[in-house]
């Protein structure tokens, strides 16, 4: 009898032992997901910042070609009203020097008509 309840004592002590193992076990496991929790929520909170921080700059990138493409279009109309500005100018220049060339060859032909008319008065 005193061996059954030696075996017995060694094997409750034993069932303790494991039982106390156990409680050991499950309190890391728990510390362990405890950690892996956070860590995840710390990723997540990261993950989310990036994300945010990248559209972010994608809208501002965004806003910047928004304002770059109107700028051009605006550079793009002003070039086109300097061009027609331009060859209205150089149309009307044109026409001035025409109209000079014209002048000048009248100028000459009245200068002729003058000085015959004066050769004529001369001679009479």
């Amino acid at each position: 009898l005193d061996d059954v309840v030696h075996r017995l004592d060694e094997s409750g002590g034993a069932a303790s032992a494991a039982l106390d193992l156990n409680k050991r076990r499950d309190a890391e496991l728990s510390k362990l997901r405890s950690e892996m929790d956070e860590q995840m929520m710390q990723n997540e909170q990261a993950m989310s910042q990036a994300k945010k921080k990248a559209q972010d700059q994608i809208n501002e990138l965004a806003e910047q070609l928004d304002n770059v493409q109107k700028a051009k279009s605006r550079a793009e109309k002003e070039r086109s009203g300097v061009k027609a500005e331009l060859d209205d100018v150089s149309s009307q220049l044109d026409n001035v020097a025409r109209a000079k060339g014209n002048a000048e060859k009248n100028c000459k032909a009245l200068e002729s008509q003058i000085s015959e008319l004066n050769g004529r008065l001369d001679d009479a």
